[in-house]
Order: structure tokens, then C-alpha cells, then sequence
């Protein structure tokens, strides 16, 4: 997944990256005067990548079905996986995962890192950033390499929640905890994030998320002024 890239050659180029590696579908967040005459120049025959790819207009609507969401970036962040670990992590996902590439500027920011399951950087010698399809296609062939000839794994018998059921948790627990003065009012994402995040690592069920957000919603009802 591409948020808000530059470039339309570098789509294209990426679009060629998943062509030669069946790493997955192209999903693309909000491109920035996208021109499909220049991307099919560095797509070099990946036309059938461009024509299925999927455009979306914010970040929240392309994970919003996603089960493991997985950042990266060229900045050092501590624990974060090498390409081979995260290439693991995705295809171990029991549900539709999203791998995330930030803009060919700045990248993801940190408050966008924060949201994620796990962060992935490709290790360099002395340049802490690549082009964005060198980084698309490193990825990619380690997804191949993960994958081999074995079947993807089956979702289990109970689905885990997903983006749009934990950012609707997120929403409501914000509110909550503001009101029980539990949150700093000047900066309440800053530890909001914080829980969010456990909450990630634990990757909870629909029902479980289902419970969750009932429990909120009583304590709303009950909350004494």
C-alpha cells in the first residue's frame, strides 16, 4: 500500500515490483496528481497490476478490513522487524494484511508508525532511505521467498477484529477517557496511542473488540455526570 505518493512513475514502478513477485494487490491512498501515462512507462508490461489497482481517498478506508497492518520506514525505531520478519508476520496473518509505504518526501510520520502493528526498516550501510519502488520490490522478493509453493494460511473459525472496528474503539475510548480526566487534555493521543497499540499487539477477535466497545458504551450510560 502506497499513501500519498509523488510520483506516478514510481507507481508504476512498484506496480512492476508486485508484477515480478506476486507480493499482493496495489493499493494506493490519495496519489498526488496521478497521470496513468506515466506510470505505465516504468510499469514495463505490469498493466494487469495498474488496472486491478485500488485508489482510496483516505488512510482509514484501505485497512479498514485489514487484520495486520505493518509500517515502514528509513528512520531507526527500536524492535523494528527486518524485511524477512515482516514478509513472516504478513503471510502469518489470519485475515487481510497491509504492508505501508509512506510518501518519497517524509515517509510515514510518527504518529503514523504508532498506529501500526509493527514497524519494518531495510537495513543500509551509510543512506538511511531508498527509492520507493527499490523499497517496494526488496519487500516483495522477501514475500516470495516466505511464501515458496505453501498455500496461504486459512483465517481461524473466529475473525479478528479489524482497522475499522479498532479506530471506532479508539474514537470511543478517547471520548471516555477524557471526560474521566484520565487523558491530558493538551496531548490525549500521546498515551491513547499507547493503549491502542497494546491493543494491537494483543489482536483481539470481532467479539472481543464487540466487548469491548459494549463496555464503553455502558460506562457512558452509568458515568455519573
Amino acid at each position: 500500500m502506497l499513501n500519498r505518493p509523488r510520483s506516478s512513475q514510481n507507481i508504476g514502478a512498484a506496480a512492476r515490483a508486485l508484477a515480478n513477485t506476486g507480493a499482493g494487490a496495489l493499493w494506493v491512498v490519495e496519489p498526488l496528481g496521478f497521470d496513468r501515462a506515466q506510470a505505465a512507462k516504468l510499469a514495463a508490461g505490469a498493466d494487469d497490476v495498474l488496472e486491478s489497482m485500488r485508489v482510496v481517498r483516505t488512510f482509514p478506508e484501505a485497512v479498514g478490513d485489514c487484520v495486520e497492518v505493518v509500517m515502514t520506514t528509513g528512520r531507526p525505531v527500536p524492535g523494528a522487524l527486518l524485511p524477512a520478519e515482516a514478509a513472516a508476520r504478513l503471510l502469518a496473518a489470519p485475515g487481510p494484511a497491509a504492508l505501508v509505504f509512506g510518501d518519497e518526501v517524509r515517509g510515514l510520520t510518527n504518529r503514523d508508525l504508532r498506529q501500526a502493528g509493527a514497524v519494518t526498516t531495510i537495513p543500509t550501510v551509510s543512506k538511511s532511505s531508498l527509492n520507493l519502488a527499490q523499497a517496494v520490490i526488496v519487500y516483495g522478493y522477501e514475500i516470495l521467498k516466505a511464501r515458496g509453493n505453501a498455500a496461504l494460511p486459512l483465517a481461524p473459525p473466529e475473525p479478528l477484529a479489524d482497522e475499522r472496528s479498532l479506530s471506532l474503539l479508539r474514537e470511543r475510548a478517547r471520548a471516555l477517557l477524557l471526560a474521566a480526566g484520565f487523558l491530558n487534555p493538551q496531548q490525549p493521543d500521546i498515551v491513547l496511542d499507547e493503549l491502542v497499540s497494546l491493543l494491537r499487539r494483543a489482536h483481539p477477535t470481532r467479539r472481543e473488540a464487540e466487548l469491548l466497545l459494549a463496555a464503553i458504551a455502558q460506562l457512558e450510560r452509568t458515568r455519573v455526570p
